[in-house]
């Protein structure tokens, strides 16, 4: 209590000594305060109208594709205080602003090879970038990529075939509502499919790609320890320190 005292006691004493030699300081400081409040909201709100510009136009482009399901979905939102964020629902079933982590793991040793952050609400064909980043980062390639459904497109399994990369990843499974016609369709465009397409749904459907692809839940245990760690909730704002964030985390894991 006495250092609290001392304290107040010095802060009060240096407050009337400003006020005797600059009786505007005060009023300055207030002002200053102010007007730097006020044009970080602005940044704040022109960054904001940037990114729903940029939502629409994406919402606009997969209508052209997908015009029901995008007609169910909600008119694009953005955050005021963090407009790379983006609405996505979690886990727990709720909907609320975040960001879409994705980490590249070694299986034997389980060590965080790779980290990508990305605003986008689902993975779906980001293998091919995290597969450049690996190859920028050690100079070389993994020879086989274990990676969730629809992870890689049929593009990125034709890309990394020719790199030499074997994709071991679940086909899309056929819904169980699709007509017989439908499916007939679709076995029929599989059968002119390339053959490194051929040769990963082959893969997929043996016993010994499946013993191969089991090794992916190791994956899952690292996503664990690193969200007990804290990454599961971020106190940050904005896709450079979101990356800051989630790269300390990987280097705090690889040490551990």
């Amino acid at each position: 209590m006495s250092r609290y005292e001392r304290a107040a006691r010095d802060r009060i004493a240096a407050l009337k000594s400003e006020l005797a030699r600059d009786p505007g300081a005060e009023s300055r400081r207030v002002r200053a305060a102010r007007a730097r409040a006020e044009r970080e909201l602005e940044e704040k709100v022109a960054a904001a109208r940037k990114q729903l510009a940029a939502l629409r136009s994406e919402k606009e482009a997969r209508s052209r594709k997908h015009k029901k399901a995008e007609g169910k979905k909600r008119r694009p939102k953005v955050s005021t205080t963090d407009a790379q964020a983006r609405r996505m629902q979690f886990a727990d079933g709720g909907v609320r602003a975040g960001y879409n982590l994705q980490l590249a793991v070694s299986t034997d040793s389980h060590v965080i090879v790779g980290v990508q952050e990305t605003d986008r609400r689902n993975d779906a064909g980001l293998a091919s970038s995290m597969v450049a980043q690996l190859e920028g980062r050690y100079g070389a390639l993994p020879a086989r990529l274990l990676a969730d459904t629809r992870y890689a497109t049929h593009k990125d399994v034709l890309v990394l075939d020719g790199k030499g990369i074997e994709v071991y990843m679940p086909p899309s499974a056929v819904k169980p509502t699709a007509k017989a016609e439908s499916v007939r369709s679709r076995e029929r465009r599989r059968a002119k499919e390339p053959a490194a397409l051929k040769a990963w749904r082959a893969r997929m459907a043996s016993d010994a790609g499946q013993v191969v692809y089991r090794r992916r839940s190791r994956v899952e245990t690292v996503n664990g320890i690193v969200k007990r760690r804290g990454l599961g909730q971020l106190v940050v704002r904005g896709l450079a320190k979101v990356r800051s964030v989630v790269l300390l985390h990987a280097l705090a894991h690889n040490l551990w």
